[in-house]
């Protein structure tokens, strides 16, 4: 492990405040985004030396926000690389391969002819009030979210350039967003102490942690404090984490209170429990501020001796077949843990004048790039099989699909489902008699006893009486399995679903009878289409009065 401080102005000596490598692409080039108070992104290319050290070549200078750039992330297929700033707006930029250069609108004609790279904006999201924090892409690269100053959170559709969802939860600042691996949630960490954890299904809060029981009080009762750093903290990023395979969470910003002592920590949560912390990661010195972890899988580890025998052999923090590494930054140091062991197996300390503010591994595991407010970078490079035996194969991951997308999919289909006709069929008594051939919304007027039995609407053509109900009318129930006629709508039918008539929606058959005693003057459509199959209500259907039905069949009517 060798650690090497490029002497390079990387954005006019002003704070560099966000980097990010690209994963994904061809892989022949490392390419490094990085973004400062000058409000322009640069694109580096990043390489080892013979002596091991990283050699740094710039590539382009991205020129649009009008603000200082917070955030640059690649997304995970590496074409797309989404950047945000203090003008509360998030750029999409997309290198483009043919040798036109972008219109010299926003950047000097004598930078743009150092340029060896045409990168263009492709979309441009506009949502946020304030400044843009912190960027996390899915998994697919479909989505994205980001966190900012106005206390919110933005799920976004890319290849709309659309919200999807806005999280505002949040009483304050929100400095750190991930989202999920496996697609199922989002994590956010902002300065008002509180970690929300967020069903990408539903766009609402599944876990709040803010709290940490710490034993009882002199009078017995329970105490706690809280788990996460206040607006005191120095660093404008709380930059949190899940693992690559999504088992675990890891947040920044903690502290462990023990009496009068404060002890500033990294937790860690299980994807099984995300209410209380698995464990924490102590750090000596400050505040930590951003978690990064490397996407290379690795082996496990051999051990050797007795002494690695016996930890091994001991409840360990996490519980993975192979090793993952993960790097922790906090405001003066960087700390490189694995899944292995509760301690760091390396540590990199006083190698910039102010605080840090953003880490990055490459795709290979090979670097580490830190940044810092004195505006100056950092480069901690492995040699080969340092960190581990990479794995031959990646393990397979189940993403779930995206919630908006799930979401849509239950709207069409419940669109399916509310049909009047299909409503008609549950349990509905019959209607009221009207003409089944004309389409139009038309009041019927009664009809002769001695009409075809063809004009008979649907609701009370062929059904057959149930027992229960001659028997409340009086007649046998012999009868009706003998012969099977249509059913005739008269009092004591409405005197059987009620022990008190009552006005129904109903145009008996009798001409003789009057229709303002009985009749609704709403219009009902006749639903002739579903003549040849009508099935039959339910008891509970018969036992209820129709008035009850009234409000439902007025609102299908319009």
């Amino acid at each position: 492990m060798k650690v090497i401080t490029c002497e390079i102005a990387w954005h006019n000596k002003e704070p560099v405040y966000s980097l990010d490598f690209q994963h994904g692409a061809d892989g022949k080039i490392n390419r490094l985004a990085s973004a400062g108070v000058d409000t322009a992104v640069r694109i580096w290319k990043v390489e080892k030396g013979p002596d091991g050290k990283a050699i740094v070549e710039f590539l382009s200078n991205l020129a649009r926000h009008t603000k200082a750039v917070n955030v640059v992330r690649f997304s995970p297929g590496g074409e797309i690389l989404a950047s945000g700033g203090d003008d509360a707006v998030i750029l999409l930029w997309k290198l483009n391969d043919s040798k036109e250069l972008e219109p010299l609108v926003f950047q000097d004609e004598d930078e743009a002819q150092l340029n060896k790279e045409n990168w263009t904006v492709v979309k441009t999201l506009r949502g946020h009030l304030e400044d843009v924090y912190d960027i996390c892409w899915t998994s697919d690269g479909n989505y994205m979210a980001s966190a900012s100053v106005d206390n919110t959170a933005i799920m976004w559709d890319v290849s709309k350039g659309q919200k999807v969802s806005i999280l505002n939860e949040h009483k304050s600042y929100v400095q750190g967003i991930t989202w999920d691996p496996l697609g199922q949630y989002i994590a956010t960490l902002s300065c008002d102490r509180v970690l929300r954890v967020y069903n990408t299904q539903t766009k609402r809060v599944a876990f709040n942690v803010t709290k940490m029981p710490s034993g009882s009080g002199a009078e017995g009762e329970a105490r706690s404090y809280r788990m996460f750093h206040d607006d005191s903290m120095k660093s404008f990023f709380r930059r949190l984490s899940f693992t690559p395979d999504g088992s675990y969470l890891l947040t920044p910003a903690g502290c462990v209170e023990s009496g009068e002592n404060v002890t500033n920590t990294t937790y860690v949560f299980s994807r099984n429990n995300l209410k209380r912390p698995v464990g924490h990661l102590p750090c000596p010195g400050k505040a930590t501020l951003a978690v990064r972890c490397c996407p290379v899988y690795f082996e496990l580890r051999r051990a050797f001796n007795k002494d690695e025998i016996s930890q091994k052999s001991s409840p360990a923090l996490f519980n993975l077949p192979y090793r993952l590494v993960f790097a922790v930054a906090s405001e003066d140091s960087v700390l490189f843990y694995d899944t292995e062991q509760p301690f760091p197996f390396g540590y990199v300390s006083n190698i910039h004048y102010h605080t840090l503010s953003d880490i990055s591994w490459s795709s290979d595991g090979a670097f580490l790039a830190i940044s810092s407010t004195d505006g100056y970078c950092s480069f901690v490079t492995f040699e080969k099989d340092e960190l581990g035996i990479p794995l031959k194969e990646k393990p397979q991951i189940n993403v779930r699909t995206s919630g908006a997308t799930e979401k849509k999919v239950k709207k069409s289909q419940s669109h399916k489902v509310i049909s009047p006709g299909s409503r008609l069929t549950e349990g509905t008594p019959p209607r009221r008699v009207t003409d089944p051939s004309p389409p139009t919304l038309q009041p019927r007027t009664p009809t002769a006893a001695g009409k075809d039995l063809s004009s008979t609407p649907v609701g009370i053509k062929n059904v057959p009486v149930s027992s229960s109900d001659e028997r409340k009318i009086g007649q046998p129930a012999s009868q009706s399995t003998k012969v099977n006629q249509p059913r005739r709508i008269t009092l004591n039918t409405l005197q059987a679903w009620s022990k008190t008539p009552r006005r129904i929606n109903l145009i008996p058959v009798k001409p003789d009878t009057p229709t303002s005693a009985y009749t609704d003057t709403v219009p009902v459509p006749p639903f002739s289409e579903q003549e040849h199959e009508r099935p039959l209500p339910s008891d509970d259907s018969l036992q209820n009065p129709p008035a009850s039905k009234r409000p439902r069949t007025e609102e299908m009517s319009l």
